[in-house]
């Protein structure tokens, strides 16, 4: 079939934050979400990981997380605290200000449980919106969830995202990953899902700390290009 008449769709990966799997990974993928050196990393990582990503052609997103690296931003944020509320905003806009500092990235994308917590209403979706508003950057978010609501009101593009390596509830939320099959490993249930969820997305995602991420997003790649699908940006 010709690269013109195949549908395209893009492959990202979570990585500069420290786990050893990122030049593996940008061989692979087409996008990659950066860690902004708070939940994980450093801000020298991010720095050194975008310019890997430059080599490689990579387009490069934000990955800003609540400054959490005793949970590694997973630990979700107690909005009746406003003490903490205030700080994870100021965190936040930090970290978007420092790392567009480095490059104007392609978009943002909510780290861990900023995420989760955007796609409801209440302080992290308000936090988000203010971002993307500020930063005028689509948003990478989660396909059929809150995160369509968040970027009509900031006004930007979503790019609708869904996970080869996590597991779905029937509702098309993600299972927390405190619970059994929060995760997924084996890769003929990941090529299923992946093959599933990809006519409805502009990007899958692939996790850079999850074991087997490498040999993961080689199968995701390969089961999508089997599929008819060109994998790009």
């Amino acid at each position: 079939m010709s690269d013109l008449l195949r549908p395209r769709i893009d492959l990202n990966v979570d990585i500069g934050e420290g786990h050893p799997y990122d030049a593996a990974l940008l061989e692979v993928a087409t996008s990659a979400n950066v860690g902004c050196g708070e939940h994980a990393g450093s801000y020298a990582l991010s720095v050194l990981t975008v310019a890997e990503c430059r080599q490689r052609r990579v387009r490069v997103g934000a990955h800003p997380g609540f400054p959490d690296r005793a949970g590694m931003g997973r630990t979700q944020l107690d909005i009746q605290d406003a003490g903490a509320v205030r700080r994870a905003y100021e965190s936040l806009l930090s970290q978007m200000r420092r790392f567009t500092g480095i490059i104007r990235p392609a978009y943002v994308k909510p780290h861990g449980a900023f995420y989760h917590a955007s796609q409801v209403p209440g302080p992290a979706q308000a936090i988000l919106v203010d971002l993307l508003s500020v930063f005028r950057l689509p948003l990478l978010g989660l396909w059929q969830s809150g995160h369509e609501r968040v970027a009509q009101e900031a006004g930007v593009p979503l790019i609708r995202e869904a996970f080869a390596d996590r597991g779905y509830r029937p509702d098309g939320t993600l299972i927390d990953r405190r619970e059994s099959g929060a995760v997924l490993s084996d890769l003929d249930e990941i090529g299923r899902q992946v093959v599933r969820l990809a006519p409805h997305v502009d990007s899958i995602c692939v996790h850079g700390d999850t074991p087997g991420c490498v040999e993961i997003a080689v199968h995701v790649r390969q089961t999508l290009e089997a599929s008819g699908y060109e994998v790009g940006t």
